[in-house]
């Protein structure tokens, strides 16, 4: 989860029913800002796209229908969170990255988990990670646990390569390694809160790409 750029809307459009932002421009708005990735596990959207309210609206028309309460979020994420994870952060107005570090590591069976840690904050810190937990690492069904493993093991091979191009940009500092590198720190790459944390962790590379939006 990192920090999320919505735009307003313009003047002229309202949202008053669920087709108002599950099509047109509030729905183009909405996965361009998200960069087409699901707000809450990173991954990029692309079948059954879901438009989640961060605040449960369980009726509320308020709620449902305002711009600042809908984020796109993957179908897997969205069953997860549904109405029980109620005050996570807002990624809109509260930078994740300062309070979550999101690093991928092994489980007591040497299989892919994902160590969810609070570095800073408060409530809405703890049940946003209480969230997270249950999105890469929820063992509650069968058809969970293989949902959280695909996701994991899609992360697991977006760092391998980020690795690969970090080493190589150590080993030869060249320009081509150095703008992919940039590219897979930006906000549309996908699991980009992982390689963040990987960058803020080696001294060699976290005073050079300080201006990647780490």
């Amino acid at each position: 989860m990192i920090r999320i750029e919505k735009r307003p809307l313009p003047p002229s459009v309202r949202i008053s029913k669920e087709e108002d932002y599950r099509s047109g421009i509030v729905f183009q708005m909405l996965t361009e800002d998200c960069h087409n990735k699901c707000y809450i596990c990173e991954d990029f959207v692309h079948t059954a796209p879901n438009v989640e309210h961060r605040v449960p609206h369980k009726g509320n028309i308020s709620l449902k229908y305002d711009w600042n309460n809908l984020l796109l979020a993957c179908s897997h994420c969205n069953n997860i969170k549904s109405d029980k994870y109620k005050g996570i952060i807002d990624p809109t107005k509260t930078d994740p990255e300062f309070y979550i570090q999101l690093t991928l590591g092994e489980d007591e069976e040497l299989r892919e988990k994902v160590i969810v840690q609070k570095t800073d904050g408060g409530d809405d810190v703890e049940i946003t990670v209480d969230l997270l937990n249950a999105v890469y690492n929820g063992e509650k069904t069968a058809m969970r646990r293989y949902a959280c493993q695909h996701l994991k093991n899609k992360i697991l091979h977006e760092l391998v390569w980020f690795r690969i191009k970090t080493e190589e940009y150590k080993k030869y500092s060249d320009e081509d390694s150095k703008r992919v590198i940039g590219r897979m720190l930006s906000a549309d790459s996908v699991f980009a809160a992982f390689k963040r944390v990987i960058i803020r962790n080696d001294p060699e590379l976290s005073n050079i790409f300080t201006t990647c939006g780490i």
